[in-house]
């Protein structure tokens, strides 16, 4: 085998790999993009829930997010606040605090404004979120739950951000409880719930879906084998 043939192998296995990683990310709300920000920001100050719903997102799967803000401990009624906003930071980026004597959270649902995303997750292995910040105030941890669900079954997976700063958060699929009784191929529902302490603040980014790169592989394979194959035919010619 030529070092020139060996050459044109490892850039195509490395460029089909690069490609097809970034590309087939599943964008499930990508924050960074730019959509009428009219509802936000919710300012809580007194023990209740606010429940928002957009529709029409380009950047958000199945067009729509419910959110739902809640303040659940308030030292001083009135004084005492949380305060939750999808506002313009290098586009667009959900931003969550809450004042010293304040505590509450917050709930993203995906379902297509209710009538189901019916999404394909069959070659998706991890759904990640990405913040741009975590103050990790007076040492307590970020608690999230994601769930995933089909038209009958949920599964869920609980992790918790304990370090500040920048970070991103991989929520494993195959590690999910009830993950066996989903039909991936038929995702009808995504939730994720953050629950922040008290006087906390965070700044999600992003929220997407990772395949699996077996296909690529598989795919970065079969070209090489008709790479080789042709090469083997000029070569008798």
């Amino acid at each position: 085998m030529s070092s020139r043939y060996r050459f044109l192998m490892a850039s195509l296995l490395a460029g089909a790999m690069t490609t097809g990683s970034v590309s087939a990310d599943v964008i499930i709300d990508d924050f960074s993009a730019v959509d009428d920000p009219t509802p936000w920001p919710v300012v809580i100050s007194t023990l209740t829930s606010v429940d928002i719903y957009e529709n029409g997102l380009s950047h958000v799967i199945g067009a729509s997010r419910h959110s739902t803000i809640r303040a659940t401990f308030l030292e001083e009624l009135g004084l005492d606040f949380v305060q939750a906003a999808i506002v313009p930071n290098f586009g667009m980026i959900l931003d969550y605090s809450s004042t010293a004597g304040a505590r509450g959270d917050w709930n993203l649902l995906y379902d297509n404004d209710g009538a189901g995303l019916c999404a394909d997750f069959g070659a998706i292995t991890d759904i990640i979120l990405d913040f741009a910040r975590f103050d990790y105030a007076n040492g307590q941890p970020l608690p999230i739950v994601v769930r995933i669900a089909d038209t009958v079954n949920v599964a869920s997976l609980d992790h918790a951000l304990n370090t500040s700063g920048p970070q991103s958060m991989t929520f494993c699929l195959a590690d999910f409880n009830g993950i066996g009784s989903v039909d991936l191929s038929d995702v009808q529902s995504i939730s994720v719930f953050l629950d922040p302490g008290v006087a906390v603040d965070f700044r999600l980014s992003r929220i997407y879906g990772v395949p699996t790169p077996s296909s690529m592989v598989l795919l970065t394979a079969g070209t090489l084998v008709f790479v080789g194959g042709r090469r083997k035919r000029n070569l008798l010619n």
